[in-house]
């Protein structure tokens, strides 16, 4: 799957997205608020700048991926694999993170 399919099926209506293969994509700049990436594989990807807003990141695997100036208000991440991630200036308020 790669930025275009997420983007497509974003905007017809789609917001799961559990276990995907997302390893490298870039989405820079995008909305993706209120998505489900459970189990997703976002490793080294480039989520710069993106509004990720109530997504639920839970057991999704975020090493080396790059959130700066992300908004991950309200996003949930309690069993999500943040290694080596970029965090430079990321909103996580009102988010339930554990590092």
């Amino acid at each position: 799957m790669d930025a275009n399919d997420i983007l497509r099926r974003y905007a017809a209506g789609e917001r799961s997205f559990r276990q995907v293969n997302l390893k490298g994509i870039s989405l820079v700049g995008v909305n993706l608020s209120d998505v489900d990436f459970t189990g997703a594989n976002l490793t080294n990807s480039d989520l710069s700048g993106s509004d990720l807003s109530n997504t639920n990141f839970n057991w999704a695997n975020l090493r080396g991926a790059n959130t700066s100036n992300t908004n991950l208000k309200g996003a949930k991440m309690p069993d999500g694999r943040m290694y080596n991630e970029k965090l430079k200036s990321a909103n996580y308020f009102g988010s339930y993170v554990i590092l």
